[in-house]
């Protein structure tokens, strides 16, 4: 496991997933949040396209880490995993209905004092209507496994 991914699995952690499913392996993040769920983790939000409409729910959750996981292209193969920090990500690119996530990202560290870190799964394709590739399927299954399984053992 990533040295950055496994100290944000040390403390009160919640899980942010991003992204749609009708957008074939953008369902990543959303696949991600309902095998948690299911699995009985309750610090898991689905954010759908617009993460930045739940920051008052991380705040009620008063997290001391923040994890976002969304499919990003990182110019990797489909299904790679990547743990990118704020500062790896753009800082522009507003567009008319969501603010970029390095922006969510660097309020939250800044009002809340908790560490946020990006879980990226490289896409194969996020068009309209498309299916999830077998890869993102398989990387969001064991990315999920991995953070039941590390949010279990560091639980107080």
């Amino acid at each position: 496991m990533d040295e950055a991914l496994a100290s944000v699995l040390t403390g009160g952690i919640v899980v942010v997933a991003v992204g749609d499913e009708h957008h074939g392996d953008d369902g990543a993040g959303p696949m991600i949040a309902r095998i948690l769920s299911a699995r009985g983790v309750t610090s898991v939000i689905d954010s759908g396209s617009s993460p930045e409409l739940e920051t008052w729910r991380i705040r009620e959750l008063m997290p001391e880490n923040v994890l976002f996981v969304d499919a990003v292209d990182f110019s990797g193969s489909p299904g790679d995993i990547a743990v990118l920090q704020p500062g790896d990500l753009r800082p522009g690119g507003f567009d008319t209905h969501r603010a970029p996530l390095r922006l969510t990202m660097e309020y939250l560290e800044k009002e809340l004092r908790c560490k946020c870190l990006l879980l990226a799964i490289q896409p194969a394709d996020v068009s309209e209507g498309a299916p999830m590739c077998e890869e993102v399927k398989q990387s969001a299954a064991n990315v999920a496994d991995l953070l039941r399984n590390g949010m279990l053992a560091h639980r107080c």
